[in-house]
């Protein structure tokens, strides 16, 4: 949080500055000039999902790896991960899934069946709520800590690797995320299959980014603001499978890709039903 002073207070001063020394219109016209391009670098920190300045974020592998990994959002979903999961069986991909504490809770026999075919099971908050964008530290602790929980109640071991809902990351989160020890992951490319229909569309974005040492960023999950629907994504996915392969490049999982460690011992006693009660 604090290193989000080093740009809000030299924008406030120079505001001020422009507001005191300058005369009439121009005065004006140059401190708002001032604060709002302050607050446009601010804003476009928190929303891009691999800037680093609160939280060190990873987004690629290296290239010389020749690997993409594919990874996906908002499960466990009884109405299409085991499909997503099935067409990463038929091809023999291993991929990351980024899930929700509450739906890991709802379906723990998703997630176990997810581990155990040898696929990532990675935190993605617990609420998936658009209050965690505005929150402060306890709200992002209690987040964060639920999720681990819910996962280690399935696994036995909590995930070391956090996905923000849709990538925003504000300087309190980024501190929460040091504090647990946990590393940020963004994504260079992504299908936008969260809210198409078009399948062709969601292939036709992927192909056109992808490049060796790509996070592919998709969904699994539906709903959470996005479309009730996964189809379209679980209809692109073999052919965007298949168009990588042909291109010579490798499916690996996120841990491989980008060489960290994804798992460790559970941190903490604290059950996910505690961010209900706090």
């Amino acid at each position: 949080m604090l290193r989000s002073l080093w740009l809000k207070v030299p924008t406030v001063v120079l505001s001020i500055a422009a507001f005191w020394w300058l005369d009439g219109p121009l005065a004006v016209v140059a401190a708002a000039g001032i604060f709002v391009t302050g607050s446009a670098i601010l804003m476009a920190l928190v929303l891009h999902p691999n800037a680093s300045l609160w939280a060190a974020t990873l987004s690629r592998g290296r290239p010389e790896t020749g690997a993409v990994s594919l990874t996906f959002d908002d499960g466990p979903d009884p109405a299409s991960t085991r499909e997503v999961a099935r067409v990463l069986a038929e091809h023999g991909v291993k991929a990351t899934f980024f899930v929700v504490g509450e739906r890991v809770e709802a379906h723990p026999d998703i997630v176990r069946e997810l581990h155990e075919a040898g696929h990532l099971v990675c935190n993605h908050t617990h609420t998936h709520a658009v209050a965690v964008h505005f929150s402060l530290w306890s709200r992002a602790r209690r987040e964060l800590r639920a999720c681990n929980a819910a996962i280690a109640a399935v696994l036995g071991k909590e995930p070391t690797l956090f996905r923000s809902p849709q990538g925003i990351k504000n300087p309190a989160l980024g501190d929460v995320i040091g504090e647990l020890d946990m590393t940020a992951i963004g994504w260079d490319v992504r299908g936008l299959d969260s809210m198409s229909d078009d399948a062709d569309a969601i292939e036709r974005r992927v192909l056109r980014g992808a490049r060796p040492g790509s996070v592919i960023m998709l969904h699994d999950g539906t709903g959470l603001g996005g479309r009730d629907d996964r189809s379209a994504t679980i209809e692109a996915l073999p052919r965007i499978i298949e168009a990588l392969r042909a291109r010579d490049l490798r499916f690996v999982r996120l841990d491989e890709l980008l060489e960290v460690e994804p798992y460790r011992e559970p941190a903490s006693s604290e059950t996910p039903r505690a961010l209900a009660t706090a």
